[in-house]
Parts: structure tokens; sequence; C-alpha cells
């Protein structure tokens, strides 16, 4: 897959498969079908995990020759490092994070870039215009869900059950 391919993957509109699906914070995983109208060979799954270590992990995932590729992940609480060769393919952008250690407190998005694995490339989300930098208390992961589903141009409403702290 091209780095392009890719952000049309991104920007594709998407619905949800099951327009009555639920997320419910309470869940250590919570996975959303996708669908587009405007490209209907297409599929795509969201998920979000949590666990001890990352308080929340969301990433995007498309359907491609019967596999699931990453397209785009955010993490809270993760740590990480870039791979530390450049390609041909690496957008500029990332060449200063060439080879980056992220610690835990070091919130990353992490993009697929073409002749690398699926988002073995991070950036810390505190240099994008991703608006949620931080996770504070539980309202945050609306507004996590609500912003990522903007991003990745999800159309439909979700449905987020808090979880009870």
């Amino acid at each position: 897959m091209t780095n392009q391919k890719a952000e049309y993957l991104i920007k594709l509109e998407k619905v949800l498969a099951d327009p009555h699906q639920t997320i419910d914070l309470k869940n250590k995983k919570n996975r959303l079908e996708l669908v587009s109208h405007q490209d209907s060979e297409r599929n795509f799954w969201v998920e979000m995990t949590s666990n001890q270590k990352i308080i929340l992990k969301t990433s995007i995932h498309h359907l491609e020759s019967n596999t699931f590729v990453g397209l785009l992940r955010i993490d809270f609480k993760g740590t990480h490092q870039n791979p530390t060769g450049i390609k041909d393919t690496l957008p500029e952008d990332l060449i200063p994070y060439v080879g980056k250690w992220f610690e835990p407190e070091d919130h990353h998005m992490h993009v697929f870039v073409e002749g690398y694995k699926p988002l073995a490339w991070a950036i810390p989300l505190a240099d994008t215009d991703f608006p949620i930098k931080e996770i504070n208390d539980a309202s945050d992961l609306s507004d996590l869900i609500t912003n990522f589903a903007r991003l990745i141009n999800l159309k439909s409403l979700i449905n987020i059950q808090q979880a009870i702290l």
C-alpha cells in the first residue's frame, strides 16, 4: 500500500456498519465495523483497547487482501521506538523522529508509512493538530473518541456508554 492510498482511505467518508452499536468504556476492547458508501470495496474497523499499562489505544484498520492493515493509531501511556532507517517513502515531517523513543508520558500518533511495518512510525501528539493531548478523566475519553471519529471521517454518531468510576 502506498502513502497516498493510506491517506485516501483515512479521508474516505465512513459510517458504522451497525448504526446501533455502542462503545462501552468499561470494556477492555471495543471494535466498530465501518463501511464507506463512497467506495463500497472498502471495509474498516476501529478498535479501542485499554489495559493496566495503556490508558487507551485507538486505531483504525483497513481490510486489504484479507488482512487488516493499520492506518492510524493514537496511544496514551504506551511506549514505542520509531525505526532508525530512512527510506524514500518516509515523509519529510517524520524525519525529525527517526529512532525516537516514546516514554509512557509521550502520548503519540502512529501513522502508516509505505515500506515499513504498518504503524511502525509515530509522532508526538504535541506535534500534531489532534486536539486531545492528554487524558485526565473519563470525559476526556469521549472527547478523544469523538475527535478520532472526525479525524478518520466517520459520519455516524457514536453512542458511548461511560464507565462508572
